[in-house]
């Protein structure tokens, strides 16, 4: 086969597997909650990756309890009061 062929179908197959990553989604669902200035937050989150998945919930979750820049960065180096991740 011609040079041009094989550099088609490597592309194809290259299309395929990325297509087939975006359409599989996330891999965990985790409920994050943080515990920061006596405010509870829990917060639903879904990721690829696990550890990826509790940070983003963390964050998100200190959205709700810290006011301004500075509580923020403290809330999100604060460890979560409860993780529960499942696979899906």
């Amino acid at each position: 086969m011609k040079k041009g062929v094989w550099l088609g179908l490597g592309f194809l197959a290259f299309m395929g597997f990325t297509t087939y990553s975006l359409l599989t989604g996330a891999k965990y669902d985790c409920e994050v909650c943080i515990l920061y200035n006596d405010i509870r937050v829990c917060q639903k989150v879904t990721g690829m990756e696990k550890m990826e998945t509790i940070q983003m919930g963390i964050s998100t979750a200190c959205g709700g309890a810290a006011n301004g820049r500075t509580e923020s960065i403290d809330c999100g180096q604060t460890p979560p009061v409860s993780v529960v991740c499942k696979d899906i």
